[in-house]
């Protein structure tokens, strides 16, 4: 490949990768910057052909990633994939479908669109019923299911699926269409608090009195602080970059429904909604206390 087609393809790359001169060092696409992504893949064991296609953008955000981080704490580049594009959010751990160690679901488990940008209006939130999230993508792959994102138990956000394509989540093709699925981690029963404790993440939360479709729960595991954290981080970037509304069904006395919401059922409700607010059939998430969640990402937006 001649200078000038291996210059046109590095332009290419970085408008479709989000990658950025300053990344090698350059200050232009010319012969200079091929030099310095040369010598970045020689160092890191890639074919030394100055382009910097998907693998090496791989390698090099993820070194960015370990040797930098922004004031606020939040790791530089962090992002989630919308479209094949990088958004950034506000969250230091995140991996995403680009990284080297991601959870990639196969185009089996979801419907791809390739078409235009999808727009969805809804997020609807499970818990995974799993010890991990590597736990929650084996059973997604073995299902050919999926849900866009899985937040580990260690606050830790994997991306699954691309957020243009329409994961399968929600046992409703009208509300999957319109929704990107989060998956917690956690395993719901106490019995397993044991294994959380011996793999250093401490205790859940023991949650009484959730209360689902007019029904108290047995007491059930929670969510960790940081998940809860992450959460927040992924549903301020998600509505940021869909314009959706950061709102949840509410009863007549202004606080979370616990029932089902048949706007969200016909895919028409503009906002963050949880599994059982979809059918009778699913509890998740009980006990996620999602109006004061959203409330607070109100006031701090």
């Amino acid at each position: 490949m001649d200078m000038d087609n291996k210059i046109f393809y590095n332009q290419a790359s970085a408008s479709k990768l989000g990658w950025d001169l300053s990344w090698f060092c350059a200050e232009d696409f010319d012969e200079l910057l091929i030099n310095n992504i040369k010598a970045f893949q020689e160092e890191h064991g890639l074919a030394a052909d100055g382009l910097c296609g998907p693998l090496t953008y791989r390698r090099v955000r993820t070194a960015r990633e370990a040797a930098f981080e922004m004031d606020d704490g939040v790791t530089e580049g962090a992002a989630i994939i919308a479209n094949g594009e990088p958004v950034p959010i506000e969250w230091d751990k995140v991996v995403n479908i680009n990284s080297e160690n991601g959870l990639v679901l196969p185009s089996s488990c979801y419907r791809s669109v390739t078409k235009k940008n999808r727009k969805p209006t809804m997020i609807v939130t499970h818990w995974d019923v799993c010890l991990s999230a590597l736990s929650c993508y084996k059973v997604l792959k073995k299902k050919n299911i999926s849900s866009h994102f899985a937040i580990d138990n260690d606050g830790t956000i994997y991306q699954l699926v691309d957020t243009q394509n329409i994961g399968w989540h929600a046992g409703n093709r009208r509300v999957n269409n319109a929704s990107i699925g989060i998956d917690f981690s956690n395993a719901y029963y106490p019995k397993y608090q044991s294994f959380y404790r011996k793999r250093g993440f401490g205790d859940r939360p023991l949650l009484e009195n959730s209360a689902v479709h007019g029904r108290t729960l047995d007491p059930h595991l929670g969510y960790y602080p940081v998940q809860i954290e992450a959460y927040k981080a992924l549903l301020k970037c998600l509505s940021s970059h869909y314009d959706i509304n950061l709102d949840c069904p509410l009863n007549e006395g202004g606080e979370l429904l616990t029932e089902v919401n048949y706007d969200a059922v016909k895919g028409k409700f503009s906002g963050v909604v949880c599994h059982y607010h979809l059918t009778r059939k699913k509890k998740d998430c009980a006990g996620l206390k999602l109006d004061k969640i959203l409330e607070e990402l109100r006031n701090e937006i």
